[in-house]
């Protein structure tokens, strides 16, 4: 296992080459993560401007066949979470997702048929969610508030390489349908040894560590311990943060199945399906707009969860304007989409902080989260193609909307309420204090760089230390080995030294000293 001592922890406050790191990092990830979603839009959702909307086995939707394959992977995930939690089994998780991306698009694009594209979702599937699973984990440890910008500012990013690449043609898509896999996972190799020189911690552990250590570890939010108590995590008494709040994942699978529903009307009404794969990138391009608004001009960037209420108006807006609107439905989708992509990035980022706030595994809890919006989508998915086959798209068309409308409602008002954002908000302002604690300086930097403004000698340090600790002049003499008026002596050159008249106005300057020592970090 990887140690993490003082030294290691400090390293990302000094110059040189880990400060060099520590500014390379945050451009490395957005862009890794970046080229996963550019990915997804291109090869690993439909319809898609490379792979259009192809039929697997039994007519049955690309979308469709892989949401029911990923939620088999994540569920295999989760079972096998323990042994992941190592280095064979993340650098598996590595190699597979990047082999099974980068073959995806090329399966249907060069065989064709059913046959091949129900391979394609397969492999669109698996690689989806070891690099989705790969790079939660990594941003997960970051800190409060700074795992959303990374989120956000990834999700954006993606959105606009693959309009870009899209504009560039079909051979350009085919080629980045391969290279992006392959630029994300080396980003993501990237990322952790850039990591590694800014705080001396890497993601991969060796061996496992005991239940006492990953506890200890993941409250000091290590990535390597993370992935560690992976494998204690249950033994330790740490409930999965999903099982804590079942409301998350019920309220991302019911956000999650208005999201599909909202894309399977686009799909089989047949309206602007030409234009239905801008929708989605639209909307995440939109929201990183508003995001960076809201982070400039907002007195707590740190604390989105005015966001959250934005949610079901935009869902609910959505399907209105898909039901009584002349517009296309990618206006209605655009909105849904809007609004479930936000959700999904709060949700996201405040499962991250419960998780640290536990001491729980992020694996686990991204996986099962994962897994929530997975089989909501494919609950969406399924039936919008029922009322298409059985009813005729557009005689369903009022039908999936009430349908939409009624799951949004029953999120907002009944599973995912304005408590529980509260309790959300709560969990983020302590995980923020515990991060600003790790960060200052300890008790003992602090009186060293206090006994040392104040121009006291040694003798008065060591005097002064006990004083602040709460002990008798008696105590000090006697642990000291020198006469009792002798400490007193010390007391009233250590008072004058630094400007005080009793105990509590020295323990109330050096506080300040603390306190303004933290703030220069």
């Amino acid at each position: 296992m990887v140690g993490v001592g003082k030294d290691a922890s400090n390293e990302g406050r000094v110059g040189g080459p880990a400060g060099q790191a520590a500014e390379s990092l945050f451009p490395v990830r957005f862009l890794g993560f970046g080229f996963f979603w550019a990915w997804l839009l291109l090869a690993g959702v439909t319809p898609s401007p490379l792979i259009g909307a192809p039929l697997c086995f039994a007519n049955a939707p690309f979308e469709m066949v892989e949401l029911s394959v990923r939620a088999l992977v994540l569920v295999a995930v989760l079972l096998a979470s323990r042994r992941l939690a190592s280095v064979a089994g993340q650098r598996g998780l590595l190699v597979l997702g990047v082999a099974a991306s980068a073959a995806s698009a090329p399966l249907v694009l060069g065989l064709g048929g059913a046959g091949a594209a129900s391979a394609s979702a397969v492999a669109a599937a698996i690689g989806e969610v070891c690099m989705f699973l790969l790079w939660l984990c990594f941003f997960g440890y970051m800190k409060v508030g700074e795992t959303f910008v990374l989120l956000v500012g990834s999700y954006a990013i993606g959105s606009v390489l693959f309009l870009l690449t899209a504009a560039l043609g079909f051979n350009a898509m085919a080629a980045a349908s391969v290279l992006f896999p392959v630029l994300s996972g080396t980003a993501f190799v990237l990322s952790q040894r850039l990591m590694k020189a800014r705080t001396g911690e890497e993601l991969f552990v060796e061996e496992p560590v005991s239940g006492d250590d990953a506890r200890e570890a993941g409250g000091g939010m290590p990535p390597a311990a993370a992935f560690a108590a992976s494998r204690h995590g249950a033994a330790g008494g740490a409930e999965s943060p999903v099982r804590q709040k079942m409301r998350i994942g019920v309220a991302l699978a019911l956000y999650s199945f208005s999201f599909s529903l909202s894309c399977g009307i686009a799909l089989f009404s047949g309206e602007g399906v030409i234009g239905a794969f801008t929708v989605e990138p639209a909307a995440m391009i939109v929201l990183g707009a508003i995001c960076a608004a809201f982070f400039k001009f907002d007195h707590r960037p740190d604390r989105p969860y005015k966001l959250y209420r934005a949610v079901a108006p935009l869902i609910g807006a959505g399907f209105l304007l898909m039901a009584v609107s002349p517009l296309p439905d990618e206006a209605g989708g655009f909105c849904v989409a809007l609004g479930y992509v936000l959700f999904e990035l709060l949700v996201l980022n405040d499962c991250c902080n419960i998780v640290k706030a536990n001491d729980a595994s992020l694996l686990r809890v991204m996986a099962a989260a994962r897994l929530a919006i997975t089989l909501g989508m494919f609950l969406g998915w399924l039936a919008a193609f029922a009322a298409a086959s059985l009813a005729g798209a557009a005689e369903s068309v009022s039908s999936l909307v009430a349908l939409g409308l009624f799951a949004a409602l029953v999120s907002v008002s009944l599973v995912f309420t304005e408590r529980d954002m509260t309790s959300f908000a709560a969990v983020a302002d302590d995980r923020a204090l515990s991060e600003g604690a790790l960060e200052g300086p300890t008790r003992e930097e602090a009186f060293a760089a206090f006994a040392e403004q104040q121009g006291l000698s040694r003798r008065e340090a060591e005097v002064a230390s006990y004083l602040l600790a709460g002990r008798t002049t008696s105590f000090a003499a006697e642990k000291l080995f020198i006469a009792e008026s002798t400490v007193r002596a010390h007391v009233h050159s250590i008072y004058r030294k630094c400007g005080v008249h009793s105990r509590m106005e020295l323990m109330d300057a050096f506080d300040e000293c603390w306190s303004f020592k933290a703030s220069d970090l």
